[in-house]
């Protein structure tokens, strides 16, 4: 049996193929935008679709690229309904604000 670990906290989880480098819940709630607002991501609706907004204002957040304790992530529409947030390739560091 394969085991895999959240990238950000060593958290244990389900290995996916599809989505190597996903992070557990409790990492994905702490994304933020670059500018540090935490953010929100969800389906638009039942058939799905990718939506984000700022948690403060809930004004639209127009971009998948999010950073979680400093390391860029990037969130999106998983296959069959939800949200998946994966540690982005490069892992590059948060703006300083």
């Amino acid at each position: 049996m394969t085991t895999y670990q959240c990238p950000l906290c060593a958290t244990a989880l389900q290995p996916s193929d599809r989505y190597p480098r996903h992070v557990c819940p409790d990492c994905a709630q702490r994304a933020q935008s670059p500018d540090g607002r935490r953010l929100e991501f969800f389906n638009l609706g039942l058939s799905g679709g990718y939506g984000a907004r700022y948690a403060d204002t809930g004004q639209p957040y127009d971009s998948h690229d999010c950073f979680i304790d400093g390391r860029l992530c990037h969130a999106g529409e998983a296959r069959f309904g939800g949200i998946v947030i994966e540690l982005a390739d490069d892992a590059r560091a948060a703006p300083a604000r």
